[in-house]
């Protein structure tokens, strides 16, 4: 008697990233609930299973979905602005005051927005590091809009309470005990089985001894990943250095910080010893490609991180510091980038990129025996990539299209939890067209509130209504 299951996508490849990278062509997923219950050739799964549901995959490749382990949603209504700016005074000029001032409706439609393009770029868990902030309004409403939308995610509450000598924007203190309080209780509140948890103490040196130690305890006590910024570029070894006369990554391991539930976001400026502590203490890393270039830190030593035998998962980082939530795109400058700063076309391939963003990820954000690889047990997070596309076609390697060929246009079904929550390139449960036009309209609002339209040259102009520059650029603003 065959099996009754809730969804079945037949006739496509399916790249499982199983232990052995099968690619079983004409194959299929069966899922139940939230499960996979098979995974095998198509007339394997048929003859096991009836499904209430059965998505026609053929011509199509079938990927686990890939998991985005840094970004803050909370930009995403800050594309574009402060443009130029070096980290420090673009966070100061744009992130900060902006999150001060975000209303919890802006905070929902900036992450509804971010939460449909990764969507559309076969995105199907986020970690979300949100800034530390003395009002937590904004946690509830990034948390409502990724729960409408279903993605999975990894809720980070972020913390500051030292570094005002270094220019840290006061904005953003709050004392490290008040803020894990408030955690315990958002945690009750805000969980659901697609939404787990994680600190997000922001820089080393943006959070005092005392506040770092008080954050590892927390985590030993309820075995929770820490995700930070670490070394994204060389002032944060300086300040280190100022303030404890050691740099970053030995000084936390001097104080019991590191170890295999942490993820150290950037690392960009690694010196050798970073990455054997690293290695020692089985630290995990996010690699954040278009942002790391956007705002000029420089690449990433990936390849000696690898070596070395670190976890490296991939991200987009915020929409602020990127552009987009894109992580197709992220594939693609992920290895051009590696490529370039090995001086090698070999330096890394396709399928190690893809690993950085599935199984690499899993393993990162402490969810390797649910998420990553398309195998019966685990959570049915996929999406469909269609290569019937100009930029795709034709296709000889699978995933070689899928990290240098494909765009979110490619991406036309998308999974998580076995519900399909990009049906046939429609977002479910959403008015994209009327999101898209509220966006517009309320990120003008917030830049005008805020004061950040003055980062814009006089020629910027927008289509949304409520714009008040002149379309000929002859006014500034």
């Amino acid at each position: 008697m065959r099996q009754h299951v809730d969804l079945m996508i037949a006739g496509g490849t399916v790249v499982t990233q199983n232990a052995w990278r099968e690619i079983i062509s004409e194959g299929a997923v069966a899922v139940s609930g939230s499960s996979l219950v098979e995974v095998g050739p198509v007339e394997e799964v048929k003859g096991r299973c009836v499904a209430q549901r059965t998505v026609d995959a053929t011509g199509c490749f079938i990927f686990p979905g890939l998991i985005n382990t840094h970004t803050h949603l909370f930009q995403t209504l800050m594309k574009g602005l402060g443009e130029g700016l070096p980290l420090y005074e673009w966070i100061n000029a744009v992130t900060a005051p902006s999150t001060v001032a975000m209303t919890e409706r802006e905070g929902y439609l900036s992450a509804l927005l971010g939460g449909v393009e990764a969507l559309r770029s076969g995105t199907t868990t986020v970690l979300d590091f949100m800034y530390s902030m003395p009002r937590i309004d904004l946690y509830r409403s990034v948390a409502r809009a990724l729960g409408e939308l279903g993605l999975r995610a990894v809720l980070g509450r972020g913390f500051m309470d030292h570094g005002e000598h270094h220019g840290l924007p006061l904005c953003q203190f709050h004392p490290v005990d008040t803020a894990l309080a408030e955690w315990d209780v958002l945690r009750l509140e805000l969980a659901t089985p697609l939404v787990s948890f994680a600190l997000a103490p922001e820089i080393p040196f943006g959070v005092s001894k005392d506040g770092l130690v008080a954050l590892r305890r927390y985590a030993d006590k309820h075995g929770m990943l820490v995700t930070m910024h670490v070394n994204e570029n060389d002032e944060d070894d300086q300040a280190m250095i100022a303030d404890y006369g050691q740099r970053t990554v030995p000084f936390l391991a001097g104080i019991g910080f590191w170890g295999p539930d942490v993820l150290a976001v950037h690392c960009v400026k690694m010196q050798p010893e970073d990455i054997e502590i690293f290695a020692r203490y089985d630290v995990k890393v996010s690699h954040n490609p278009v942002s790391n270039m956007y705002l000029g830190v420089g690449i990433a030593p990936v390849g000696e991180m690898r070596r070395a035998g670190l976890t490296v998962s991939l991200a987009t980082d915020g929409a602020a510091s990127n552009n987009s939530q894109d992580m197709i795109e992220t594939l693609k400058c992920a290895g051009l980038l590696q490529k370039l700063a090995g001086g090698s076309p070999a330096a890394i391939t396709a399928a190690e990129v893809l690993d950085m963003a599935t199984v690499d990820a899993a393993r990162a954000i402490g969810q390797a025996d649910r998420l990553g690889s398309l195998e019966p047990g685990k959570q049915a997070d996929l999406f469909i990539f269609n290569p019937r596309r100009a930029k795709s076609a034709p296709v000889f390697d699978p995933i070689v299209s899928l990290v240098y060929s494909a765009g979110e246009d490619s991406i036309q079904t998308t999974v998580v939890a076995g519900a399909v929550v990009l049906d046939e390139d429609c977002v479910a449960n959403v008015d994209e067209a009327g999101l898209l036009e509220e966006c517009q309209s309320a990120a003008w609002a917030l830049a005008k509130r805020v004061g950040t339209t003055r980062l814009l040259p006089a020629s910027a102009c927008c289509y949304g209504k409520d714009c008040t520059i002149p379309a000929n650029g002859a006014t500034g603003v």
